[in-house]
């Protein structure tokens, strides 16, 4: 039987790649005095942790530290309910880039667990309700961070909706009042695809 393909195979490693990058470049964007006094020595550190919850990010974990030429082993499978207090993951490498790459992935690795931690809690609630309905994601998310936010949306067992304005042609009562009347909105010649199935809301 065929293994179904995982959540992470949604993220292009040029997007990992570019994002990690970005990310490191704006925590130490000259020099990096901690690395200098902390050197190339041989060290390792161990992921905790620390609160219940659902882990989910491991992809952008992984990128930071692979820019950085250090190793991660996950001890524990992404979308797995945690409880505190364990070891997530171990990465080796040189003491400067551990250090380096130390709160860009804990920023990621937390944001990411806490969004798909809340995203599961609501997702039980609705089961739990028996309700059948679609549970969605919005764009109101953390500007440069909307691939991460979304991402953890899917760990936790919702879907991320549309991606960005080009990715659903979807009107709020904002784009209405600017015509006047929700009728006026069909009756517009469109360039698009599928104008007749336009969501308005």
């Amino acid at each position: 039987m065929e293994s179904q393909p995982e959540l992470r195979h949604l993220l292009p490693p040029s997007s990992l790649r570019r994002l990690a990058r970005e990310w490191l470049a704006e925590d130490c964007p000259h020099f990096d005095y901690g690395g200098f006094v902390a050197g190339e020595g041989q060290a390792s550190a161990a992921l905790l942790l620390k609160s219940a919850g659902v882990l989910a990010g491991c992809p952008f974990v992984e990128a930071v530290f692979e820019e950085l030429g250090c190793e991660l082993e996950w001890l524990q499978a992404e979308g797995s309910v945690l409880q505190p207090v364990c070891q997530v993951a171990t990465v080796r490498g040189k003491a400067r880039h551990l250090l380096l790459g130390e709160r860009v992935a804990l920023n990621c690795v937390a944001r990411a667990s806490g969004i798909a931690s809340a995203c599961r809690r609501v997702a039980e609630v609705a089961e739990r309700a028996g309700w059948h309905g679609h549970l969605a994601g919005t764009r109101k998310t953390t500007p440069g961070f909307r691939l991460v936010e979304k991402y953890a949306m899917l760990v936790g067992g919702v879907s991320s909706h549309r991606q960005d304005l080009s990715s659903l042609i979807m009107l709020k009562d904002n784009h209405v009042s600017t015509i006047g009347d929700v009728s006026k909105v069909t009756k517009i010649h469109c360039p698009f695809p599928r104008w007749d199935r336009v969501t308005v809301c």
